[in-house]
C-alpha cells in the first residue's frame, strides 16, 4: 500500500499533555487551583478574539473553521490507494481503445479532479486545456484551505492582545481603589490583571497556532496528492501502460512526500 502514515493522536495527545503539565505547575506552585480560574477573564480573551476575528474576516469563513476544529483533533493517514487504483482502471480500458469501458470505470471514480480530467481525456481535449483546468482547481482548493489555516493564525495573534487588555484594565481598576480599597479586593483585582495574559498566551500557543500549523500540513498533503492526479491524467493522454503509471506516480509520491506542494512537475515532458 502506498500510504503517508501519521501518528495515530499525536494531537490529543499533545494537547492533554500540554494541559496537564499546566496543571501539575499550577498544583506545585498554587495552593488553591480555583485562583487560576477567571470567567470575566477568559470571556474577554475569547470574545474579543473571536470579535477581532469576525471583523478582518467573513462570519461565514470564521464559523466554518471552528467547526473544523473537532476534525484537526484526530489524526488521518493521507492516502492515495483509492486515487491509484481507479486511474489505472480507467487507464486500462482507455489504452484498449475500449471508450465504453473507460467511462463506465469512470463512474465508479470518486475524486472530483480525477473524475474531471479523466472525462477530459476520454473526450479528446487537447493536453494543455486539460493541465490549465485542473491547475485552476487546484488553486482554488489551496486558496480555500490556506485562507481556514489563516483564520487560526489570526485567532493565535489576537488572543495574546486581548489577554494584555485585560491585564490593563486589572491594572486600571486596581489603580483607581489604591487609596480606599482593601488588600484582599486589591489582590483579586491584580489576580484578574494577570490572569488574562495566561489565558492568551496559553490559547494562542497551545491551541490556534499548533492546529494551524497542522492544517497547514494537510493542505501540503492534499495538494500533493492533487499534483499527483494531474501527473496520472497525463500519462493517462498519452496513453502508458498501467504498471508504468503505477510506478511514476508512487515515484512522484515518494519524491514529494517531504517537498513543497508547488513542486514542478516531473512527468509533464515525458
Amino acid at each position: 500500500m502506498h500510504r503517508m502514515t501519521a501518528t495515530r493522536k499525536s494531537t490529543l495527545i499533545g494537547l492533554l499533555g500540554g494541559l496537564m503539565i499546566l496543571t501539575v505547575t499550577a498544583t506545585v506552585s498554587h495552593e488553591h487551583l480555583a485562583t487560576l480560574f477567571n470567567l470575566p477573564g477568559l470571556l474577554m480573551v475569547l470574545g474579543g478574539t473571536l470579535a477581532a476575528t469576525l471583523v478582518s474576516r467573513p462570519a461565514a469563513d470564521v464559523l466554518r473553521v471552528l467547526k473544523s476544529l473537532r476534525t484537526l483533533l484526530h489524526d488521518h493517514d493521507v492516502s492515495i490507494d483509492d486515487e491509484l487504483n481507479q486511474l489505472l482502471n480507467v487507464a486500462h480500458w482507455h489504452r484498449a481503445g475500449n471508450i465504453a469501458a473507460a467511462e463506465q470505470a469512470l463512474d465508479q471514480v470518486g475524486d472530483p479532479l480525477l473524475r474531471t480530467g479523466a472525462q477530459l481525456v476520454i473526450d479528446r481535449e487537447p493536453l494543455d486545456d486539460i493541465v490549465k483546468v485542473m491547475q485552476w482547481r487546484i488553486a482554488a482548493v489551496r486558496a480555500k484551505e490556506q485562507g481556514d489555516a489563516h483564520i487560526l493564525r489570526t485567532l493565535a495573534t489576537f488572543a495574546p492582545a486581548f489577554g494584555m487588555l485585560g491585564t490593563l484594565f486589572g491594572l486600571i481598576q486596581m489603580l483607581g481603589n489604591l487609596g480606599h480599597a482593601a488588600l484582599p479586593v486589591i489582590g483579586q483585582t491584580m489576580s484578574f490583571a494577570l490572569i488574562t495574559t495566561l489565558y492568551g498566551l496559553v490559547l494562542a500557543n497551545m491551541v490556534f497556532k499548533p492546529l494551524a500549523m497542522k492544517m497547514e500540513r494537510r493542505i501540503q498533503h492534499r495538494v500533493m496528492v492533487m499534483n499527483m492526479i494531474v501527473e496520472g491524467i497525463v500519462l493517462l493522454y498519452q496513453r502508458r501502460h498501467p504498471t508504468v503509471i503505477k510506478e511514476a506516480l508512487t515515484t512522484y509520491v515518494l519524491q514529494q512526500h517531504d517537498a513543497a506542494p508547488a513542486a514542478p512537475s516531473m512527468l509533464k515532458a515525458a
